[in-house]
C-alpha cells in the first residue's frame, strides 16, 4: 500500500486512516475481506469527504494505493465528516444517509448491496476490535 507524496496534511491523515482501516479488515480475513476482495479487486474510486479528494486503486493483488484525485474527476463517494460519523457512532444509519442525499455512492445497484453489507459488518466488528474503534476515535477527534 503507498501513498503519494504530493497530498496536504487532510488528505494525509484521511489516507492514513483509510490505509489503517484496510490492513486491520485485511488481518481479520474473514467474510468482510473476503467481501471486500470480491468488490474492490482491480477497481479504482474517487472519494471526497468535506473538501478532501482521493483517488483510491485496487490492483488484482489486492494492493492499495492512494493518491490526490485529479481535478477533474468524477467522485464515486461523496459525503462530510459529521454524515460519516453519524453513521459510524450509531446516530444514522447508512441507508437513511444514502436516502436522504447525505452520502453519495456512485456504483451499480448490486455493488450497493454488497458495500451496504460491508459496512454493517465493518460497524458490527467495531465491538470486538479494538483497532477499529481506536481509529473511529482518532476519526472523530481530529477530522474537522
Amino acid at each position: 500500500m503507498t501513498t503519494s507524496d504530493s497530498i496536504s496534511t487532510k488528505e494525509t491523515f484521511l489516507s492514513s486512516l483509510l490505509l489503517e482501516l484496510i490492513e486491520i479488515l485485511r488481518d481479520r480475513q474473514g467474510e468482510t475481506w473476503t467481501a471486500i476482495a470480491q468488490i474492490a479487486t482491480g477497481k479504482s474510486a474517487t472519494i471526497a469527504i468535506d473538501d478532501t479528494r482521493l483517488f483510491l486503486q485496487v490492483d488484482q493483488d489486492l494492493a492499495v494505493t492512494v493518491s490526490e484525485a485529479e481535478a477533474d474527476a468524477i467522485n464515486d463517494f461523496e459525503s462530510n465528516g459529521i454524515t460519516l460519523k453519524n453513521v459510524i457512532f450509531g446516530r444514522s444509519s447508512l441507508d437513511k444517509s444514502v436516502a436522504s442525499g447525505k452520502i453519495f455512492i456512485r456504483a451499480s445497484f448490486g455493488d450497493l448491496l454488497k458495500i451496504r453489507s460491508i459496512v454493517a459488518s465493518v460497524l458490527a466488528d467495531t465491538a470486538n476490535e479494538p483497532r477499529l474503534a481506536s481509529l473511529w476515535e482518532r476519526f472523530d477527534q481530529e477530522w474537522n
